[in-house]
């Protein structure tokens, strides 16, 4: 059985840490748009790499508390983060095909890409060696 505080624990924390994601993603996105007019399509790519970068240490180390690295863990993250983002795309086209509203949409969206996310990242990507299928220490 999961230790459900250290669950919930880790949710508040990535719940923070993407939090900070965004912020960081709008306000690279903007100074690369507004400041270095570079193009919008650009901007955000760039701005996804940058976010990116800084998620997997960020989730790594103060979310997931994961001190191990392992060559694999890199190649998982991208796999989780590009997976999560056709989900992302996937959910908002389905969404605003059956309302035709952007909010809602961007909203189930996120959710959908969030959820996707935290399981990616605590099963797959930043997974104890030490610790058996149901995620307690051996």
């Amino acid at each position: 059985m999961l230790d459900n505080r250290r669950l919930v624990s880790e949710a508040l924390r990535f719940i923070l840490v993407s939090g900070i994601a965004f912020v960081i993603d709008a306000l690279v996105y903007a100074g690369l748009v507004f400041f270095f007019e570079i193009d919008g399509s650009w901007s955000k790519r760039i701005s996804f790499a940058c976010v990116s970068v800084w998620g997997f240490f960020a989730h790594k180390h103060f979310t997931f508390r994961h001190r191990e690295f392992r060559l694999s863990e890199p190649i998982r993250f991208g796999l989780v983060y590009l997976s999560g983002w056709v989900i992302n795309s996937f959910v908002y086209d389905a969404t605003i095909n059956l309302n035709h509203s952007a909010t809602p949409a961007f909203l189930v969206a996120t959710f959908a890409w969030a959820c996707w996310n935290f399981v990616g990242q605590k099963w797959f990507v930043f997974v104890d060696s030490n610790s058996n299928a149901t995620g307690r220490a051996s």
